[in-house]
């Protein structure tokens, strides 16, 4: 008698036996507990009920004080975990979209990370181009992603990088600039990039106005805007990396 789950096999009989001698609790016990049949339940163990129905199992799952991950001995979600499902249920699919970006560009950073014992003069950070702009906001649900060199001590904190692909911010950024992101929310002055409720992000000086948050636009072509709840920070920008002479300091 055995489960098949996502290619493990698990033998229930076994494990009920386990899972009830290590909570002390007996046949009659347990069937007291379900309202399932002491006979049910012999069968079970026995091994004599080849396939017990899931509402069954959960029934005995939950009555031994576990999970059905605990019961099958699979190794459950963390917390973590699983509010970062939920919340990734909750998103349309340029949220998804960019989430999954994110964590593939995590994954390929954390692969090129130096051993414990070793130094890396450089490393690699995804930079984020949008092929799609919207006057100087940007869709990058639409979006293409490399991976740049540049010094290990050149904005150290950034996560990743957008490249501008319009002229709608200047004076303060310029088409191709590479902004260097770090995914944290802005203290009260800094600019950052903001992603709202139609997926479109959008770059804003983070601000107050009569108490409440207030997100200034840094060029004449966007409107200044209140920070709701439908809006999400996406991270903060440390500045303007400038790949060409490194030797320079960085502009910030």
């Amino acid at each position: 008698m055995r489960w098949v789950y996502m290619g493990d096999y698990y033998d229930i009989g076994y494990r009920l036996k386990d899972v009830m001698a290590e909570k002390g609790v007996t046949i009659s016990q347990l069937a007291d507990m379900t309202g399932i049949s002491e006979d049910t339940i012999k069968a079970i163990r026995s091994g004599k009920t080849k396939s017990p129905g899931i509402l069954l199992m959960i029934s005995i799952a939950d009555a031994l004080g576990c999970t059905m991950d605990g019961f099958l001995h699979r190794q459950s979600l963390t917390h973590e975990e699983l509010y970062l499902l939920s919340k990734f249920r909750t998103l349309n699919i340029h949220g998804k979209n960019m989430v999954m970006l994110m964590a593939d560009s995590e994954d390929h950073m954390q692969r090129q990370l130096p051993g414990m014992n070793s130094t890396a003069s450089t490393r690699k950070i995804p930079c984020i181009s949008s092929t799609h702009t919207l006057a100087s906001n940007t869709d990058y649900s639409t979006h293409a992603t490399e991976f740049i060199d540049m010094p290990a001590d050149y904005f150290p904190t950034a996560d990743y990088c957008l490249r501008l692909t319009t002229n709608m911010l200047h004076p303060i950024y310029m088409k191709d600039d590479l902004l260097a992101v770090e995914k944290d929310f802005p203290r009260l002055g800094d600019i950052a990039v903001f992603l709202n409720e139609d997926g479109v992000e959008m770059i804003r000086k983070y601000t107050e106005r009569d108490g409440s948050p207030y997100l200034e636009a840094v060029s004449r072509c966007d409107k200044s805007i209140y920070l709701t709840s439908d809006i999400i920070c996406l991270g903060t920008i440390l500045g303007i990396i400038r790949l060409q002479d490194t030797r320079m300091p960085p502009i910030s």
